[in-house]
């Protein structure tokens, strides 16, 4: 096998690798659409989702709660019919449950800091976007992570920008139209 048939061959695996994580693209897409929405709806309606103590922190973890339930379901019927599991959907699993576990604690923890979790919550997961689009070698995933994690130096500066839309445009350029160009994605990418 010459050099040229190898360099072809490790292509062919991985467009077939990123066609196969067509499915996962529908988790991106739902995050995506799911934090732009709820960014937006808190800068719209502050009063409402600010009205006690701990509305704010029920608003931001419940509702992604009851998301990893349900995008936790979905992947687990995607590998069942599959029937089997590749090394790099396995990666991926992995980084992002470590994403999930880091979520977590960084909620946790701005609770009894007091501190705005968005700045860090958009550092991890530009850091995870980008890991994830490099990995399944995938542009739009690894440029729509340097987005986010400009978004995230954006909000750590605390500019004059509000968080809120810097998280909704986050969501939607590296969650959101990832998700979307790898769901229609005609591996050449």
């Amino acid at each position: 096998m010459t050099n040229l048939d190898q360099l072809n061959l490790i292509n062919e695996t991985i467009n077939k690798a990123r066609e196969e994580l067509k499915p996962a693209s529908i988790n991106f897409i739902f995050w995506g659409a799911l934090i732009a929405g709820m960014s937006l709806i808190h800068f719209l309606f502050p009063d409402f989702i600010q009205s006690s103590k701990y509305s704010t922190l029920a608003y931001w973890t419940i509702i992604p709660i009851f998301g990893m339930i349900a995008t936790v379901i979905y992947n687990i019927k995607v590998r069942i019919k599959k029937g089997y599991e590749t090394h790099l959907s396995r990666a991926l699993k992995i980084i992002w449950g470590v994403f999930n576990i880091g979520w977590i604690i960084i909620i946790v923890l701005s609770y009894f800091t007091r501190e705005q979790p968005t700045g860090s919550i958009l550092f991890l997961l530009s850091i995870i976007l980008i890991i994830s689009g490099l990995l399944i070698r995938f542009k739009p995933l690894t440029t729509g992570g340097a987005l986010v994690l400009i978004c995230s130096i954006l909000v750590i500066l605390d500019l004059e920008i509000h968080p809120l839309l810097l998280n909704a445009i986050a969501a939607l350029s590296g969650l959101f139209m990832p998700g979307l160009f790898l769901y229609l994605n005609n591996t050449d990418a």
